[in-house]
Parts: C-alpha cells; sequence; structure tokens
C-alpha cells in the first residue's frame, strides 16, 4: 500500500516537471517567434519603403508602420533583449526616418513632374510663337525690299520690320526671364531621378537656346540693307543674352543636359561670340554712316571705346575751330550735330546704346557736356555794337560841337548887344 501511494506521487510528480518543461519550450518558441517576426516585418516595410515612388506609397507605409507599432509594443522587453545593444524603438524611429527621407524624394520628383510636364506646355507655345514671329519678319522683309521704289511706303514698312523684331526679342527674353525663375534652383546632377524626370522633355531648353540663337548668327550675317537702329537692338539682345548666360548657363546646362553640361555650355558660349562677331562686322559701319547721312564725318571706329573717342575728337575739334573762326557756318555745324545728337541718337537711339553697352550714361552726359561748351563759342560775335559804339560816339561828339557852337553864338551876341 505504501509503495503504490509512493510510486503515484513519483508519477505525479514528473507528469508535473513534464509539464513545465513543455510550458517554458512553449513559452521561449513563442518569445523566439515574436523576434522573428518582428525582424521579418521590419525588412518587408524597410524593402516597402525602398520601392516607394508615389506619395499613395508612402501613405500606405505609415499605416503599415502604425500597425507595426501597435502590435509589437506589448512585446518591447522581449524583443528588446534579442536587439541589444539596440532597442525596438530605435528600430521603429529608423523606419519613420526612412520613410520621412523617401517622401521628400518623392515630393521633389513629383513637383519635377509637374514642372516638366509645364516647361514641356511653355516650350510648345514657345516654338509655336517664334515659328510666327519669324514668319513675320521675313515676310515684311521681303516686302520692305519690294518697296524700296516707294518711299512712303518702305517707310512705313521699316517701322512695322523694326517692331516686329523688337516683339520677338522682348518674347524671347520673357522666356529666359521665366525659365531662370522657375528652374535655376534645380540640379538635376546630383538626383538621378531627376535626371530621369529631365529627360521626358519634348524639347530641352539649352537645345532650343541653341536653336534660337543659331537663327539669330544667320540672320546677323545675311542680313543687308538694315539701319543702325536695327542693328543696336541686335546688340542690345546680345548684351542681355551674354549677362543671363554667365549668371546662370551653368547651372541650366547641369539641370537640362547632365550627360554633357561642360560640352553643351561651351556650345552655346561658341554661338554667343559668333552673334557677337556678325553683329559688329555690320554695326559700326551702320552707325558710322548714320552720321555721315547727316553730314557728320567721324574718325574711323570699330568698338565702343572708338566710337566715344570719335565723339568727343569732334566735338572737341569743332569747338576749337569755332572758337579761332567764329563763323556762322560753325554756328551751322553746331547746330547740325546738336540736332541729329539730341533728336536721333539720343531720344531714338538711348535706350539701344546704354542696353547695348556701347555707350554709357556717363559718356551722353559727357558729350551734353561737350555740347554746351561748343555753343557758347559757335554764336558768331556781331559787328553790331561796335557800330552802335561808333555811332554813339559820333553822336556824343555831335553834340559837344553843336553845344560849343551855340555857346560861343550866345556869346557874341552877348558882346555885340553890349
Amino acid at each position: 500500500m505504501n509503495r503504490s501511494i509512493h510510486f503515484s506521487l513519483c508519477t505525479l510528480f514528473a507528469l508535473v516537471l513534464t509539464t513545465l518543461s513543455w510550458s517554458n519550450a512553449a513559452a521561449q518558441q513563442s518569445d523566439y517567434q515574436i523576434q522573428q517576426d518582428f525582424r521579418a516585418d521590419y525588412s518587408q516595410i524597410v524593402n516597402s519603403i525602398d520601392n516607394a515612388s508615389t506619395s499613395s506609397d508612402v501613405s500606405r507605409i505609415e499605416r503599415s508602420i502604425q500597425g507595426f507599432v501597435s502590435e509589437y509594443s506589448d512585446h518591447t522587453n522581449i524583443i528588446d533583449s534579442s536587439l541589444y545593444p539596440e532597442t525596438a524603438q530605435e528600430w521603429i524611429d529608423d523606419l519613420k526616418s526612412r520613410l520621412n527621407a523617401t517622401q521628400q524624394k518623392i515630393a521633389r520628383i513629383e513637383e519635377m513632374d509637374e514642372r516638366i510636364n509645364e516647361l514641356n506646355r511653355e516650350l510648345e507655345g514657345f516654338r509655336g510663337n517664334l515659328t510666327e514671329m519669324n514668319q513675320e519678319v521675313e515676310s515684311l522683309q521681303q516686302q520692305l525690299s519690294d518697296a524700296q521704289s516707294s518711299h512712303q511706303r518702305a517707310s512705313g514698312l521699316a517701322r512695322e520690320y523694326r517692331e516686329s523684331l523688337q516683339e520677338r526679342d522682348e518674347f524671347v527674353t520673357t522666356f529666359l526671364v521665366q525659365l531662370t525663375r522657375k528652374y535655376q534652383a534645380a540640379d538635376a546632377s546630383t538626383d538621378a531621378d531627376i535626371s530621369e524626370a529631365i529627360e521626358r522633355l519634348d524639347d530641352n531648353p539649352v537645345d532650343l537656346l541653341r536653336t534660337v540663337l543659331g537663327e539669330y548668327v544667320n540672320y546677323a550675317n545675311q542680313s543687308s540693307g538694315l539701319t543702325a537702329p536695327e542693328y543696336l537692338s541686335m546688340k542690345a539682345q546680345h548684351q542681355y543674352f551674354s549677362e543671363w548666360w554667365q549668371g546662370v548657363g551653368e547651372s541650366l546646362t547641369n539641370v537640362f543636359d547632365p550627360d554633357s553640361p561642360v560640352q553643351s555650355h561651351q556650345e552655346v558660349t561658341d554661338l554667343l561670340s559668333n552673334w557677337e562677331a556678325a553683329i559688329d562686322n555690320r554695326i559700326w559701319g551702320s552707325i558710322d554712316s548714320a552720321f555721315a547721312d547727316n553730314g557728320i564725318e567721324l574718325a574711323d571706329f570699330s568698338n565702343s571705346s572708338q566710337l566715344y573717342n570719335a565723339l568727343q575728337e569732334y566735338v572737341s575739334g569743332a569747338t576749337e575751330q569755332a572758337r579761332n573762326q567764329n563763323s556762322q557756318d560753325d554756328l551751322d555745324q553746331f547746330r547740325n550735330f546738336s540736332n541729329f545728337w539730341n533728336g536721333t541718337v539720343k531720344a531714338q537711339w538711348g535706350d539701344l546704346l546704354i542696353a547695348s553697352g556701347i555707350l554709357n550714361y556717363e559718356q551722353i552726359a559727357g558729350i551734353d557736356s561737350q555740347l554746351d561748351g561748343w555753343n557758347e563759342v559757335a554764336i558768331p560775335t556781331s559787328n553790331l555794337m561796335l557800330i552802335l559804339f561808333l555811332v554813339s560816339i559820333a553822336v556824343i561828339i555831335g553834340l559837344i560841337i553843336s553845344l560849343a557852337r551855340k555857346r560861343g553864338d550866345n556869346e557874341e551876341g552877348e558882346a555885340a548887344q553890349s
């Protein structure tokens, strides 16, 4: 009996030990599974973040992270023990940091996509408008050539032609200003995703710029019969292009031509140089002809400084001549130059001369100052004052003689009476 009871107790104790062992094993297995699930879910979310490409992907991953945090919040100690020295919170913070970086990247890409779509629309409109303007310029140029026999009609067409050129230049300038304002800050060379967005452009702005400059170079080389204002307008437009390109050319080629930005930048720079050379081949002769047609013969000049020196020499030479001769011809010469300088050069060319960098405000003011000095000595000194002076002396002498004779007659009369 005692032996039977002892056996039962031993059996019962063994069963208890077995049950406890199974419970501990099950608990250990459960903890291990939680740790493994945590790592697997973390890796899955990381993979989702790496593959995210839209804002909706980001929103979905945000919800996944929230569910991930809720699911393992009651097992922090178990997870921390397997991650030591790191913690579950640090891994969660890492997920949030990764998602935030991806969100910012996707936002930049989506913004660039929108800007690219907008730029495509702008480029399409720009090319269409520029084509129409070029056709109008060519039509007016042909009409102007055909109408040379009719002075009045040719004059009106010339005005329309100049206005058409000016409108086209202003249109291109406005486009470049808008392009700079919208896209100068971007730097696609440091972001492959943005570079891929740039590649979706129907027309690359740098390519379009090369096309426009090529047309300007051809026009400057092939045009004939243009007057000084047309070439001054070209020079002013070139000056704007050059200053604009110096400021934004490097960043623009980095954004829109990231595969070969240095070569692209140099090509545009070379086109600007060719355009300037084409303009300079004609502009100085056209300015000299305009002065000569108005009876003003300037010394030879082929650049801005030489033009200013020629103007100074002409005015100072004429001033010295007027000072020495003081004739009516000197006054006529002054009036002729003054009328052309004030009525044409300053009034009609002034803004273009300054915008093109040919003359500045100080130089124009310097010529004005010299004109004041020329004006003072150009007016002939009249002989009228000398004649009036001599007549006055003669009258005075006559009065003195008359008074003397009258006094003498009075004295004789008094003597005869006495």
